[in-house]
């Protein structure tokens, strides 16, 4: 891969920082029960990355009732689920963190680099508090402002703006296939985090038990920090 200067790291939150997808999951799992869908591993697999609304409609395509609701009806659905995933996020606390990533975070801002986080959900700045860790996050993409949601570039390039960098000049960490697809496009150089192969990326690890800085650069082909 060609070596560019990396000046800035920029994160996904779930599934990355927090092990808070499994939340989502349970809410539209509830959401699904609501509506007489039966809730499969196929749906657990793919909806981790999705927008609210993508995330419904896929519920509803894998019953083949897509349509049934008006764009209103979609949005009252939505917004439960988000009631539901609320009320988890409110009993977040720092055990929530995944193991290695407050290590590999301080390892960053010692280092100087500047650090943004790059989540497409509204409640992203609720979770990162009841997490603890706003001293590292002080730069939060605002959800609501985002035109376009993963797999297009939006969330990569605001949270790059927010450092005042290029995204070709930025890491991003992500842990699905649409997240992958979102950092890629925006032109970041790209690190999955996945025990599954993601496509596209520039590297991968297993899991943020492997996270280091010094392991980060050496994949990516840079100098130690």
């Amino acid at each position: 891969m060609p070596t560019r200067k990396i000046q800035g790291f920029l994160f996904d939150l779930h599934g990355v920082i927090a092990d808070s997808w499994q939340y989502h999951l349970a809410s539209w799992q509830a959401i699904a029960a609501e509506l007489s869908i039966p809730w499969t591993h196929n749906l657990a697999d793919v909806l981790p990355g999705m927008s609210r609304l993508g995330s419904l409609q896929t519920i509803l395509a894998s019953a083949n009732r897509q349509g049934e609701f008006t764009p209103a009806q979609m949005t009252q659905i939505t917004d439960h689920e988000n009631d539901l995933y609320r009320q988890y996020v409110a009993a977040m606390t720092p055990a929530n963190r995944l193991p290695g990533v407050t290590d590999f975070l301080t390892e960053i801002v010692a280092a100087g680099y500047p650090l943004a986080l790059a989540s497409a959900s509204t409640n992203a700045p609720a979770e990162i508090a009841r997490l603890q860790l706003t001293q590292f996050f002080t730069h939060i993409v605002p959800a609501g402002s985002l035109k376009a949601s993963k797999p297009a570039p939006d969330v990569y390039l605001a949270a790059a703006k927010l450092l005042n960098l290029p995204a070709t000049n930025c890491v991003a960490f992500e842990d699905t296939v649409t997240g992958v697809q979102s950092a890629k496009r925006a032109g970041c150089l790209t690190v999955a985090i996945n025990g599954d192969p993601l496509p596209g990326a520039d590297v991968q690890f297993h899991s943020t038990r492997e996270l280091s800085l010094s392991g980060v650069l050496q994949a990516l082909g840079q100098p130690d920090a």
